[in-house]
């Protein structure tokens, strides 16, 4: 066996390791968005039994409504100050959950995406084709807009730079690869 041959075992066994890790986490996934689709359908269907316990909570002293606002990653300038003195707490969680399920959903995307590459790395004989960079590429952009959007934008430009660093790397290694091939 030559050595770029083994080298080539060596990446295929990774990334058979990366598969399965990958499947698991999208069954973590998939959890997280039954479970945020389930709080955000009972926060609309249970709306009024929700506020009634909340507001009782509230005035025996038993939750302080400080420590019930909910610092989510996203906020878009949404009001929860409103609905807590009015009463309503079901909207603010059912909001949040719809965020969750949202930031789960592109999460269960992202993980597919990656599977399907480390399933093309296995199967084909060179690491730098052409689906497996354009799959890279997709891959590098959700990562960039779902920092921009969930964490802020000085993590998204940071990610967004390393990301194309790496696709940068990565397209000169295929660069390389093409120069080599082409040479023999």
């Amino acid at each position: 066996m030559s050595e770029q041959n083994k080298k080539l075992e060596v990446i295929r066994k990774r990334c058979r390791t990366a598969e399965k890790v990958i499947g698991t986490l999208q069954v973590v996934a998939v959890i997280g968005i039954v479970g945020a689709l389930i709080g955000l359908i009972s926060c609309f269907v249970f709306k009024d039994t929700i506020n009634e316990a909340m507001v009782q909570q509230v005035a025996e002293g038993a939750v302080k409504v400080e420590n019930f606002k909910i610092e989510g990653l996203i906020n878009f300038s949404i009001n929860y100050e409103k609905f807590y003195t009015s009463g309503d707490y079901a909207t603010p969680l059912g909001i949040n959950c719809a965020f969750a399920t949202i930031i789960t959903s592109a999460c269960f995307y992202l993980l597919t995406a990656f599977k399907k590459i480390f399933r093309n790395l296995m199967k084909e004989d060179n690491p730098f084709s052409d689906s497996i960079m354009n799959g890279l590429k997709t891959c590098f952009i959700i990562i960039t807009v779902i920092l921009v959007l969930f964490v802020g934008l000085g993590p998204g430009v940071v990610g967004g730079l390393l990301c194309w660093c790496i696709y940068s790397i990565l397209e000169y290694g295929k660069a390389l690869q093409v120069e080599i091939d082409e040479t023999l």
